[in-house]
């Protein structure tokens, strides 16, 4: 449950200056990961402890002082003494909040990824619509002389060929 409640304060501290800027959206995952091990670190101290005991600097890591020090400070640590003190554990809940935020990132995200692109498809189609068509049409070909032609930008084709819309590959 650590973790998870970590995860949404990490959120929260890193939705706030998205909504200022109006972007850095994808940065919000990982504000959520650092969040949830910011909110665990009061419990890394038995984990050394316990767990890699042989490790280098297990001993000072996994003091028992340093842990009652953390565990005082908890709720520095996204509320974690507030949730130390809670009579039942809720891993289970923890672990579902955990898999939602995720997913829930993970589908805003996608959203805002399919929002950029429309809104880039949206600024493309205007922008062809406000050019002039005037020169897009006459060609030298036309027998337009009002049309001027410029060799070194138009593209060389043969007289009757059909035009060229796009070119796959270098040739």
């Amino acid at each position: 449950m650590h973790f998870a409640v970590g995860m949404c304060g990490g959120a929260a501290v890193m939705a706030v200056p998205c909504l200022i800027l109006r972007r850095g959206w994808r940065h919000i995952p990982l504000a959520m990961t650092l969040g949830g091990i910011w909110a665990v670190i009061p419990d890394s101290p038995r984990l050394w402890r316990e767990d890699f005991t042989s490790l280098p600097f297990a001993a000072t890591l996994g003091a028992k002082d340093f842990e009652l020090w953390l565990h005082s400070i908890g709720d520095l640590f996204f509320f974690h003494r507030s949730l130390d003190a809670q009579p039942k554990e809720f891993a289970l809940l923890g672990l579902v909040m955990i898999i939602g935020l995720y997913n829930l990132s993970l589908i805003g995200m996608l959203w805002q990824n399919r929002r950029a692109r429309h809104r880039l498809v949206r600024h493309h189609v205007q922008a062809h619509h406000q050019t002039p068509t005037a020169n897009l049409t006459a060609s030298p070909r036309s027998g337009n002389p009002a049309a001027h032609s410029n060799s070194a930008t138009d593209p060389p084709s043969a007289p009757d060929s059909p035009p060229v819309i796009g070119r796959i590959g270098s040739g």
